[in-house]
Order: structure tokens, then C-alpha cells, then sequence
């Protein structure tokens, strides 16, 4: 039986290759969908966070305020994302993705992407996948508590 040790540095070492895969895979879809990165990046916070203010958008991914605001006009040109006045403050807009549409990105998972993960997980019992799923959540949460301490 390997030791604590071990496993946590194979987890690690995991870790690390797991997100420079999903930094390759995030990149290859959002040419894909002929947006860049970082507008990628933005719509894709959105549908997954839910209506953001510019400021929000640019502390969470560390943009320039005024690079979200180009960043902005274009999915906004797009159709991808809308912007309305903010309810509490009059000085701010709201960014909420708009309704998917099959041109939009994350209308659905791409079906050889879906294929391909579907086949993983049926490798693995309830009780395994629930024990994934489990790390997921509390490993998701982990890095959302380090970048926004500036992830030092």
C-alpha cells in the first residue's frame, strides 16, 4: 500500500496536469467558437457564476477594468451576453449571459467531449463517482478561497 505522502504528491502532480489540460481544452473551444481566450473565459464565468457586474468580471479573471469593457462590447456584439442597469446602483450595469442559442458556446457540451467523459466515468461505481464528485466541490471551493487571496 502506497503511503499518505505518495498519494498526495500522484494527487498533485494530477492536479497540475489536469488544469494545463483543461487550460489546453478551454483554449482549443474558444477558437472553436472564434472568440479569444479571455472573452471565452468571461462568457463562460458568467453562465456558470450568473449576472456580474464589469468590476466583478475583471477581479475574478484580473483584467483591466478597461480591457473587460472592450471584452464586454464584443460578446455584447455577439449576442452572447446583455447588459442591463444595475438594480441597487444606478451608476453600475449588470452583465447576464443571454439566452443560449446553438451558436452560443456552452449551449451543449460538445457530443465527442461528452462521449469521451461519459466513457471515464463508466469506469467507476456510484460510491467512487460520489467520492469524485465530493472532491470536486471541496477542491473547487479550495481555489476559489485561494485566488481571491490573490493565490499566494
Amino acid at each position: 500500500m502506497r503511503s499518505r505522502e505518495h498519494c498526495y504528491a500522484e494527487i498533485q502532480d494530477g492536479g497540475l496536469r489536469l488544469a494545463a489540460g483543461v487550460v489546453r481544452l478551454l483554449h482549443a473551444l474558444s477558437v472553436g467558437f472564434g472568440l479569444g481566450p479571455n472573452d471565452f473565459q468571461a462568457y463562460m464565468l458568467l453562465r456558470i457564476e450568473g449576472p456580474m457586474t464589469p468590476g466583478e468580471i475583471a477581479q475574478c479573471l484580473r483584467l483591466a477594468t478597461g480591457s473587460v469593457t472592450a471584452l464586454i462590447d464584443r460578446l455584447e456584439a455577439r449576442g452572447l451576453v446583455t447588459r442591463a442597469p444595475h438594480p441597487a446602483d444606478r451608476r453600475k450595469v449588470v452583465v447576464r449571459p443571454a439566452e443560449l442559442t446553438d451558436a452560443a458556446p456552452a449551449s451543449a457540451l460538445p457530443e465527442n467531449i461528452r462521449a469521451a467523459m461519459l466513457a471515464l466515468h463508466a469506469r467507476y461505481s456510484e460510491a467512487e463517482l460520489e467520492v469524485i464528485a465530493d472532491w470536486l466541490r471541496r477542491a473547487t471551493e479550495t481555489l476559489h478561497t485561494l485566488a481571491a487571496g490573490d493565490g499566494r
